[in-house]
């Protein structure tokens, strides 16, 4: 069954992928590794997988100020997320993921939606971003 989830844009896109689902807070300096696109923070409930080219969700993050740096830095070697879903999207996230759009025409969509959705997020395996809607099967 398929479910549409009205969203707010951060930074707009649209792209499909497989979902990597976290119901933890997430910091992607020091938990992410830019060299090989995955999270490498010991502690995360998704621990181990590879974000390349998935959609990543996580209600918020834990803050750095090397945020930005971090997500152009994957973006530079590919090694990014397709996009990022939070409840709570963090402005420094925010800065990166514009800095790339405006600056080198990279896309990182990120889109904030309620703690309700978010937790139906859990049940999908695949969503499709558009025109401000989550569609999850």
């Amino acid at each position: 069954m398929v479910k549409i989830i009205a969203a707010t844009t951060i930074v707009d896109g649209q792209c499909q992928g497989e979902l990597i689902y976290s119901k933890q807070s997430f910091s992607f300096f020091g938990g992410f590794d830019f060299k090989t696109g995955t999270v490498v923070d010991p502690k995360s409930d998704v621990f181990g997988q590879c974000l390349k080219d998935k959609i990543f969700a996580y209600p918020r993050g834990k803050g750095s100020s090397s945020t930005a740096g971090v997500i152009l830095e994957a973006l530079r070697r590919g090694l990014a997320p397709k996009a990022i879903i939070n409840i709570d999207s963090e402005k420094i996230l925010a800065v990166g993921s514009i800095v790339a759009q405006v600056v080198f025409e990279w896309k990182l969509p990120l889109l904030s939606i309620s703690e309700e959705d978010f937790q139906l997020l859990s049940q999908a395996k695949y969503v499709k971003i558009s025109q401000g809607h989550l569609e999850l099967s």
